[in-house]
């Protein structure tokens, strides 16, 4: 098989997770694909067959991979339903996934901001100020800003004082943070400069939160969304150009 990079490293089974890993994003190995028997496996990556066994087993345990009884061990098609794996949350790095979780989060978040302007206390306010300056300091030491802003939409959410809402926040965060990073990343070289268009978001969202202003806050975060929304759009063409 093409392209297999041999393993050279400690924790030899979680490196063969991640070359797999690589190999199927990378679309070396394509969904519903039989994978080599585990000798074969064994010499292609250089270790040894347990540690084979156990990469599988960890795949299998994150339905990355299926065996199929008397037919061999197939690599499986990947969904956003799927994302709850650690293993498979490192792979939410799709622009289709990424833009079907911006609409699951547009609308939990845009009725979460509506009721974090009414019922924000000032300890939630001074959080979202945190945050803020959070992601001021890491934009200014070059990072993308990826904590500060799941940090952000996080306190809105505790601010909504809603326990499901803010239940549901905690059980998208891995997948939130998956895709803000990969969205942050996006706005590198000439388009560096979108990260500080995303903190200036952020702070026109906290200025209608901290004004009491329900409507204003639910403009503000439907502006921010759909930015993120055309961004993802124009990726593949801003990379012809």
């Amino acid at each position: 098989m093409k392209g297999i990079n041999r393993i050279h490293k400690r924790k030899i089974s979680e490196e063969v997770v991640n070359e797999i890993k690589r190999l199927i994003q990378d679309g070396a190995i394509a969904p519903n694909t039989k994978l080599p028997p585990e000798k074969e496996l064994s010499e292609m990556f250089g270790v040894g067959r347990s540690s084979i066994r156990e990469a599988l087993s960890m795949l299998a345990a994150a339905d990355i991979v299926q065996t199929r009884q008397g037919e061999g061990t197939f690599v499986r098609k990947i969904d956003l339903a799927d994302y709850i794996h650690p293993l498979v949350l490192s792979m939410v790095a799709e622009k289709k996934q990424t833009l079907h979780l911006l609409e699951t989060r547009r609308i939990v978040e845009l009725g979460t901001v509506e009721l974090a302007a009414i019922r924000a206390s000032e300890s939630d306010f001074k959080e979202m100020k945190k945050t803020l300056l959070d992601f001021e300091r890491q934009l200014k030491l070059g990072e993308t800003g990826m904590q500060a802003d799941f940090a952000f939409h996080r306190a809105i959410a505790m601010a909504s004082k809603n326990p499901v809402l803010i239940q549901v926040m905690e059980n998208l965060s891995q997948l939130m943070k998956q895709s803000l990073e990969y969205t942050l990343r996006q706005n590198t070289g000439k388009y560096a400069e979108r990260r500080k268009l995303v903190l200036l978001e952020h702070q026109d969202i906290f200025s209608k939160l901290e004004k009491r202003d329900p409507q204003g806050a639910v403009a503000a975060m439907e502006i921010h969304f759909e930015k993120v929304r055309q961004k993802l759009l124009s990726l593949d063409q801003e990379k012809e150009s």
